[in-house]
This record gives structure tokens, C-alpha cells and sequence, in this order.
């Protein structure tokens, strides 16, 4: 059983339809980058995974429960298990780099303050923020923010984690170390749906590809299937972002 599957997924907004038929899944440890034009309901598509928005139709499993129709209470269960990394790191501005990883631990966890302490240095020590701790978000730069986010996002160990773009907006160094963190958790087990336009990190990280567009997923390949034949429109919506 799939750890994600999206089946006949629908969805407007006032009105416009985005998706119409989106169906895909995302087998355990796997990686899947989800790509497509700007606009294409990419964002939408990770937001309902966590429940923040509702399907108009269709399904959405993970982990072999059915969450479209789940109460918020009962959401939380699921919120535990899926990490949502945002797209500019989603920290809360008036807490320390400490506080912020110590958040989802003291409202989800019954860990004491010494063993949320030792967790939070050997988290900052292995993302590489062990000098950020005591630092507010505004003290930091925006790749050092989006590394602090995925390092919170991971303090309760998810099984999976929805990557926002990521990278978007980073400089090649902090491009560098978000595509190293994303491949060390994949490593470790982590189930992955990457959303990017960064088509170097997502070759570099995805085991598949779904090119979202037309409101469903227009066509899936492997990413050591690329430059087939089979792979095409894929490939061709790579060769764009690359101008060819």
C-alpha cells in the first residue's frame, strides 16, 4: 500500500477549476517530485495532504487512512506523521532558533525540558546551525531560515515530508545544503513529495516525476528514465525550464 495516494482529486476556487482528475501515490521511502508551470494547483495539491484544504471530490490516503473528511481534531494524528516544509521556512519571528524547534516538542511530545534540550542540539548539530540557536529568524539568512524550518519540521521524525520549493530563491551554496539534507533523510527511510521548479535539486533527489497540468497528472517517469522516449513530456517541460 502506497504511504500517499491522490485519487480523482478535484478541486476549485471560486469557481475555477484547478485540478479535475489528479491521481498519483508515493510508495514508502520514495521521493517523488511533483512539477509542473506555475499555477498549476502544485501547492494546492500538498496543502490537502495535510488537510488545509478540501478536495470538492475524490480521495486522499495516507497511510491507508482516508483524510479528506477528517474532523481538525482528528487531523492532528496525521499532522504528526507528515511534515509540511514551507516555502520561506515558516518560523515564528519572535522566537529564538531554540524555541522554535522546542514548539512542536513540548505540543506533541512528553518529553522533559533536559531530553527537549539534548534533541534540539543534536538536531541544529546535524542540520549544521549549532551557532544559530539563540538566534531570532530576522538574524538569519533565508537559506539558514529554510534549513532551521526542515530541521524543526523533522524534531518529531515524520514519515513523510511535502517539500514547498524548497530551494527557491537560495544562493548555489544554500541550494547545496538543502538538496544534502533532503538526500540524508531520504537515506534514513523518509517518504518525500517535492515540489520545485529547481530541476537540478529534483533530479538530484527524485526517485520519479509527476508533471502535473491540465488540471491531472499529464505524464509520470522515472528520473533514470529521463532522455527516453517514454519520459517525453517530461523531459520537454525540463528542456523549457533549461531554455532548451
Amino acid at each position: 500500500m502506497p504511504v500517499i495516494a491522490v485519487k480523482n482529486f478535484k478541486k476549485s476556487f471560486e469557481g475555477r477549476e484547478v485540478h479535475r482528475d489528479v491521481t498519483f501515490h508515493v510508495e514508502e521511502g520514495e521521493c517523488v517530485g511533483l512539477v509542473g508551470g506555475s499555477g498549476v494547483g502544485k501547492s494546492v495539491v500538498l496543502r490537502s495532504l495535510i488537510g488545509l484544504e478540501k478536495p470538492d471530490s475524490g480521495e486522499i490516503w495516507i497511510e491507508g487512512e482516508e483524510i479528506s473528511k477528517l474532523s481538525e481534531r482528528d487531523l492532528v494524528k496525521i499532522r504528526r506523521k507528515v511534515a509540511y516544509v514551507f516555502q520561506n521556512g515558516a518560523l515564528f519571528d519572535s522566537m529564538s532558533v531554540f524555541s522554535n524547534l522546542a514548539y512542536p516538542l513540548r505540543e506533541h511530545t512528553k518529553f522533559n525540558e533536559s531530553q527537549i534540550k539534548e534533541r534540539i542540539h543534536a538536531q541544529l548539530e546535524e542540520f549544521g546551525l549549532a551557532e544559530a540557536v539563540n538566534k531570532l529568524p530576522s538574524e538569519l539568512s533565508g537559506g539558514m531560515q529554510k534549513r532551521v524550518g526542515l530541521a524543526r519540521s523533522m524534531m518529531i521524525d515524520p514519515k513523510v515530508i511535502l517539500y514547498d520549493e524548497p530551494t527557491a530563491g537560495l544562493d548555489p551554496f544554500n541550494t547545496l545544503k538543502i538538496r544534502e539534507t533532503v538526500l540524508r533523510l531520504k537515506k534514513k527511510g523518509v517518504t518525500s513529495l517535492f515540489v520545485t521548479h529547481d530541476m537540478p535539486t529534483a533530479v538530484a533527489v527524485c526517485d520519479r516525476f509527476c508533471l502535473l497540468g491540465d488540471g491531472r497528472v499529464k505524464a509520470e517517469a522515472n528520473v533514470d528514465k529521463l532522455h527516453t522516449h517514454s519520459s517525453g513530456d517530461i523531459q520537454q517541460f525540463i528542456d523549457g525550464l533549461d531554455g532548451g
